[in-house]
């Protein structure tokens, strides 16, 4: 009979961004003195997102690793002010190569993670980005090579407008369809349908599962009116490939063959413009995490850092 691990004991504290100010909710666990992995969350992912299961095969490989709520999200400061956003005609502005005024771009929360690795005056920590914070994480390696070590970009891209879209499903259960209320079920029901939709064909997730952290995260911090605000963040940007071909330090990039959100080529694309980079695509890996994995992740991730 399989026993489950033990919960790993997380370190929690607070620090000021010294670049933007923002007081920012982070989490470590492993010695700390060993080589610290900084990892980077995505789209309206809390820093819960890097589970234990992710986490425990690089823990025991030695690694520090350091997690944190992007700015909007989790137990980290909000947006001091908001304007109102149209995310739907924004991502027609974008594709049309028009700009959109926004609350803040990409480069404020690259910001925001620069000024964190300050504050807790981590030693060249390496950058572990997924998705939204792949794209935070390659825009602090263009301008702050100085501040880390190396760089792995996990299902992430650069942006471009010129990238396919998401497939129709994923864009229907993520963009379009919301949930029925903001009470605790309604939330999980629409967190299960989105993760399911981006999910790995070759590990479907466990539905049981995926409702305990939906209800995990809403429990600890629930903040819709940041998510829309990454979320357009995240369209007005647009291409950020002006800072992914200025990328030098050594970089590894992960990405699913079967990625219904952002497509391989996404990847791809980064492995093109950064020189020097490997690329490594995970036949039947979707847009999550799948537990199976973890070992194959944390293999591809110690290889490159070591």
């Amino acid at each position: 009979m399989k026993t489950s691990s033990p919960a790993i004991a997380w370190q929690q504290g607070f620090a000021k961004s010294t670049t933007t100010g923002l007081t920012m909710a982070w989490e470590s666990a492993g010695p700390a003195d060993a080589e610290t992995i900084f990892m980077v969350a995505g789209l309206g992912c809390q820093l819960t997102m890097w589970n234990d299961e992710f986490c425990r095969p690089l823990l025991e490989r030695g690694y520090r690793l350091l997690r944190f709520d992007n700015r909007d999200i989790g137990l980290t400061d909000q947006h001091p002010s908001s304007m109102k956003v149209n995310v739907p005609a924004t991502f027609i502005r974008n594709k049309l190569g028009l700009k959109t005024p926004t609350n803040y771009k990409l480069d404020t929360m690259a910001n925001d993670a620069v000024g964190l690795i300050d504050a807790l005056q981590l030693k060249r920590p390496h950058l572990l980005g997924i998705s939204m914070g792949g794209m935070i994480s390659q825009i602090v390696a263009a301008q702050h090579p100085d501040k880390i070590g190396k760089l792995v970009t996990l299902m992430s891209t650069t942006n471009s407008p010129k990238l396919p879209m998401p497939s129709p499903n994923v864009l229907h259960n993520m963009f379009l369809k919301k949930p029925k209320s903001q009470k605790l079920e309604d939330v999980v029901e629409h967190v299960e349908r989105v993760f399911t939709a981006i999910g790995s064909p070759g590990y479907p997730p466990d539905p049981a599962k995926l409702r305990e952290r939906a209800r995990n995260s809403y429990n600890r911090s629930y903040k819709p009116a940041g998510v829309l605000r990454q979320t357009h963040c995240v369209v007005a940007t647009g291409s950020i490939e002006d800072y992914t071909r200025e990328i030098k330090v050594p970089t590894c990039i992960i990405h699913g063959l079967d990625d219904p959100l952002l497509r391989k080529v996404c990847s791809e694309r980064i492995a093109k413009l950064v020189p020097n980079s490997r690329l490594h695509l995970i036949k039947g890996l979707g847009h999550d995490l799948p537990e199976p994995l973890a070992p194959t992740f944390a293999e591809i991730i110690h290889s490159h850092l070591s």
